[in-house]
């Protein structure tokens, strides 16, 4: 009996412990957590894994940004930000770290049309064919919450 009860004070400790470091977004199945849109494009989905362990899952970081900035998720909450590579379509990655580009010819689902990269170089080569203005994490954050 004693050993029950230390067990359910240790539930909610070791729980978000089991949560995915790198969430997974079903595609078509699950719905934008800020614009109830589906998910559909791998281009372009992001995701938000919170302190609790919970996963939000966005059509792009146009939709993530916006829904923190927005105080529907407390930012202190947010334990990682991921985007979604545009050079490799579906693999997430950590969206402090990467490297934007904002322009029309990255036509998002709902058209903030900023792309996330991987490395500087692969975003300056597609800045350099298609045009575009280049931002960091603290850019993108600024320009798309307002």
């Amino acid at each position: 009996m004693i050993a029950r009860r230390y067990l359910l004070l240790l539930l909610p400790v070791l729980v978000p412990a089991c949560a995915p470091e790198t969430p997974t977004i079903e595609l078509g199945r699950v719905e934008c957590a800020h614009c109830r849109m589906n998910v559909v494009d791998a281009r372009f989905a992001a995701a938000l894994i919170t302190k609790g362990g919970r996963q939000y899952s966005f059509d792009g970081p146009e939709c993530m940004v916006p829904h923190v900035a927005g105080g529907t998720i407390a930012e202190t909450q947010v334990k990682a930000w991921y985007v979604t590579d545009i050079v490799r379509p579906g693999r997430l990655i950590d969206a402090t770290a990467a490297h934007y580009a904002r322009g029309d010819a990255f036509r998002s689902p709902m058209r903030g049309d900023v792309a996330a990269f991987a490395t500087a170089d692969e975003r300056d080569s597609a800045i350099a064919a298609s045009g575009g203005e280049a931002w960091d994490w603290s850019t993108a954050r600024q320009r798309l919450a307002e």
